[in-house]
C-alpha cells in the first residue's frame, strides 16, 4: 500500500530539512580522528592575517568546539535563533539597518540574555545558557546582524567591547552588558576606541582562554593560547605580557628573555612599555646563570 504524507507531516519534514541545510553553511563536515584538526585549520586560515572561513564557525572553533558534529549542532542553534527572530519580530518589515539592528538587539535582550559574567567569553555558553560577557554577546549579535545584511561593527576599548552601526550619517551604539543598553560616556569617547577586525575578535577568545589557564596555573595551555592569539592579532602586546608571565611562573627566565628580545626586535615601538620587564628578566637571568 502506498503511503502519502499529510500536509502537516510534509511541512514538518520540510522544516527539518531546511534547518539542516542552513546549518551546513556551505561547509563539508567530515570525520577526522585528530581532536585538534578544527583548531589547526582555523590557525592556518589566519596565518596570512585574513579570515576565510565563516565568522561564526571561527568563533565556535576558537571557543573549543572540536568536532564537526558539535559544530553542526551549534550552527543549528544559531539558525534557530534567527528563525525565532524572523517569526517573533517585524525585522523584515523594514529595510532600514538601524531599525533592524535595534529590533534584533531588543529581542535578544528580552529573550536570550540571562546574565552577565565577566569571564563568560565562551560563545557556546551564550548559545546554550543565554549568559555571556561583552565579547560573547557582541559576537552573537554580530553573527545574527550579518545574517540580516546589517554591517555591524565591534568597538574595542581596553577591557570592554560593544557594537556600533552607522547608516546615512546616523550612528547607533549597542551595549550588551548594561541593562539599559546604553554605552557609558567614558567608553563612548575613549581615546583608545577602535573598530575591531574579525581576526581580532577571534584573538580575544584565545586571550580569554589564556588568562583563565594562567589563573588555574596551567601555564603550558596558557602559552599555547597566547601564541594562537598572536597569530590572529600579531600587533597586540597583551598576549606577549601574559606569555612572559607564564615563562616567569615556570622560572624559564632565559627563554622569557630570548622571547622578549625577539619580540622587541620586531616591535621597537614597544621598548618603552617593556622596559621594566626587560630589566627584571636581565636580573633574573644573571642570577640563574650565577647559580650554575
Amino acid at each position: 500500500m502506498k503511503y502519502f504524507l499529510s500536509d502537516k507531516e510534509f511541512f514538518i519534514l520540510s522544516l527539518i530539512a531546511l534547518v539542516g541545510c542552513q546549518s551546513i553553511r556551505n561547509t563539508e563536515f567530515t570525520t577526522n580522528p585528530n581532536p585538534h584538526y578544527l583548531e589547526t585549520s582555523l590557525i592556518k586560515d589566519m596565518e596570512d592575517g585574513q579570515l576565510n572561513m565563516p565568522f561564526e564557525q571561527a568563533c565556535l572553533i576558537a571557543s573549543g568546539v572540536k568536532t564537526d558534529k558539535k559544530l553542526h549542532a551549534y550552527l543549528t542553534k544559531i539558525d534557530l535563533l534567527i528563525s525565532r527572530i524572523n517569526n517573533e519580530t517585524d525585522v523584515n518589515k523594514t529595510g532600514e539597518p538601524i531599525a533592524k539592528a535595534t529590533t534584533i538587539f531588543d529581542w535578544l535582550q528580552k529573550n536570550a540574555n540571562e546574565g552577565v559574567y565577566n569571564d563568560c567569553y565562551d560563545i557556546k555558553d551564550t548559545l546554550n545558557l543565554k549568559v555571556g560577557n561583552c565579547l560573547s554577546y557582541a559576537i552573537r549579535f554580530t553573527i545574527i546582524c550579518r545574517h540580516f545584511d546589517i554591517d555591524i561593527k565591534n568597538i574595542f576599548i581596553p577591557g570592554h567591547i560593544y557594537n556600533m552601526l552607522t547608516y546615512n550619517g546616523q550612528t547607533h551604539y549597542f551595549e550588551h552588558t548594561h541593562s539599559d543598553g546604553i554605552v557609558k560616556k567614558t567608553d563612548l569617547y575613549s581615546p583608545q576606541k577602535k573598530v575591531m577586525k574579525d581576526t581580532e575578535l577571534i584573538a580575544e577568545i584565545f586571550l580569554y582562554k589564556a588568562r583563565n589557564a594562567n589563573n588555574d596555573t596551567k601555564y603550558e595551555e596558557s602559552m599555547e593560547n597566547c601564541q594562537r592569539a598572536l597569530v590572529c592579532n600579531p600587533h597586540d602586546n597583551r598576549p606577549v605580557i601574559l606569555l612572559l608571565d607564564n615563562y616567569i611562573a615556570k622560572k624559564n627566565y632565559n627563554e622569557a628573555f630570548r622571547y622578549l628580545n625577539d619580540y622587541l626586535s620586531q616591535h621597537p615601538d614597544d621598548k618603552k612599555s617593556f622596559k621594566n620587564t626587560y630589566i627584571l628578566l636581565q636580573r633574573l637571568c644573571k642570577k640563574e646563570d650565577n647559580e650554575y
